[in-house]
């Protein structure tokens, strides 16, 4: 029993500006992973010191290149053009690595392992340098992702499929610019909205390094930072996508008073976190009388749709 979401690609997406002093640490740790199915693009966001010679002894290694943009893009604008670059799959898995952190040798082979149990957008724990605390932590599932304390610390992973599925408008401000600050927000929100709760995993190591220093973004664009904070969370949230799910079932003669039975059976079947779609074929004469109950979860997870059968005739 595979899952239609099981990975079969990881890519790390490395943005950076001005990252010559720490450049060479960050591809070294991804260099030293127990996982080694990986492919990497540094995303150098015009940068005006040597981020890019200390990177180009990495492009030896054919896992590893490198974009430059001519213009400055800043975070948000760098990291997008770098995702929007990649031919990414449904279930190919995506991290994004600050070019001035770096991860510990089994961070990749951690992230990997839960998405192929069924997780859609997988996070560690960090270090902070100079901190003995974190933000990192379990997201609540009783509350509106955007109404709880920030809590997804580095390093951050998803599935092609959720990037795929959000609106330009996500990332940009009242002005219409790319978020400049807080663009982490606009990204990983939007993303636990559209996968569910279920299909999001807190792992409780510290597997990333986050390093302080004064060109950091919480550092230089605070105001900025705090501002969109609450412009992105104040915005309406997502419904839940139902275009991608692990497995899929058909059913054909059901009542209505089984369909509760139906997803506690179809839950058994597939365990947490897979998602499942029923397909319910009905005939065309019976379309009207289902329509109440199509098109709508009957179980955490499980998705009930209603299909004309084709007319032979």
């Amino acid at each position: 029993m595979r899952s239609t979401l099981y990975p079969e690609k990881f890519v790390v997406v490395i943005p950076c500006y001005n990252c010559e002093q720490y450049i060479d640490q960050c591809l070294d740790s991804l260099l030293a992973q127990t996982f080694t199915n990986w492919t990497a693009l540094v995303a150098s966001d015009a940068s005006t010191d040597a981020t890019a010679e200390g990177v180009r002894p990495y492009l030896d290694d054919p896992r590893i290149s490198l974009c430059r943009s001519p213009e400055r893009q800043y975070l948000m604008g760098n990291t997008l053009t770098a995702l929007r670059s990649l031919v990414l799959g449904p279930s190919d898995v995506v991290a994004i690595l600050d070019g001035d952190d770096w991860i510990r040798p089994n961070c990749l082979e951690k992230l990997w392992q839960k998405h192929c149990q069924g997780y859609d957008l997988v996070y560690t724990d960090e270090d902070i340098q100079g901190q003995n605390y974190s933000f990192g932590g379990d997201i609540l599932t009783t509350v509106p992702v955007r109404r709880q304390s920030w809590r997804f610390s580095h390093l951050r992973s998803f599935k092609g499929y959720l990037f795929r599925l959000l609106e330009d408008d996500t990332f940009r401000d009242a002005h219409g610019d790319y978020f400049r600050a807080a663009g982490d927000l606009a990204l990983y929100l939007p993303m636990v909205e559209l996968a569910g709760p279920e299909k999001v995993c807190f792992i409780r190591e510290k597997l990333y390094y986050y390093r302080v220093h004064e060109k950091c973004n919480f550092k230089v664009r605070r105001r900025e930072q705090l501002d969109n904070n609450w412009l992105i969370r104040s915005r309406p949230a997502l419904v839940r996508q139902t275009a991608h799910f692990d497995f899929s079932e058909t059913v054909t003669e059901l009542g209505k008073h089984e369909i509760y039975a139906l997803g506690q059976s179809v839950r058994a079947k597939y365990p947490r976190p897979f998602t499942v779609c029923v397909e319910h074929i009905i005939a065309q004469e019976e379309a009207d009388s289902w329509r109440a109950y199509h098109n709508l979860w009957i179980e955490d997870g499980i998705f009930f749709m209603g299909k004309e059968q084709a007319d032979d005739g």
